[in-house]
C-alpha cells in the first residue's frame, strides 16, 4: 500500500481490502450491510424520507458505482495476478444488490449473518475428497 491511488481506494473500499485477518471480501460485505443499516435509520427513520425514495437513493448509487466499479478494477489487476486478494469493490456491490431490495433492516441482518456464515465456511477451504473423485459433470440448461 505504498502509494494512495483513487482506483485502490474504491476497489479495495476504502482499504478493507488490506485488513489483515483473512477474507477481505467478507468484511467489506459485512461493511456493506452495516452502512446499509445505518444510511437507513437516518435516511428514514431521522429525516423521515420514504421508502421509495431511500430505494430509488440506492439505485441511482449503484448505477452510479457499478462503472466506477468497473474501471476501477480494472485499473488494480494486472496479468500477473487477474484476481488480487485486495479488490473488494465487487463484494461491497455483491451484498449491495440484495439488500436494496429487502424492506427492514432485520432481513437484512439476517442475510448478512447467511452471507458471512458461507465466508466463514470457505475460509477454511474445506475439501470433499470423496466427491472429488466422482468423473461426473452436472450441468444445467435453461
Amino acid at each position: 500500500m505504498k502509494n494512495i491511488s483513487f482506483s485502490k481506494i474504491v476497489s479495495t473500499v476504502f482499504f478493507i481490502g488490506y485488513f489483515p485477518l483473512r477474507g477481505g471480501g467478507s468484511w467489506a460485505a459485512l461493511l456493506c450491510l452495516i452502512y446499509f443499516i445505518l444510511s437507513k435509520i437516518i435516511l428514514i427513520d431521522i429525516f423521515n424520507i420514504s421508502q421509495n425514495i431511500f430505494f430509488i437513493i440506492n439505485l441511482l448509487l449503484l448505477l452510479f458505482y457499478l462503472p466506477l466499479g468497473f474501471f476501477t478494477i480494472n485499473n488494480s489487476i494486472s496479468k500477473e495476478n487477474p484476481d488480487p486478494h485486495h479488490v473488494v469493490f465487487d463484494e461491497w456491490v455483491g451484498m449491495w444488490i440484495p439488500i436494496i431490495f429487502l424492506e427492514s433492516p432485520t432481513s437484512a441482518t439476517i442475510q448478512g449473518i447467511l452471507v458471512n456464515i458461507f465466508s466463514a465456511i470457505t475460509f477454511g477451504k474445506p475439501s470433499f475428497p470423496l466427491l472429488e473423485k466422482i468423473p461426473i459433470s452436472i450441468t444445467f440448461n435453461i
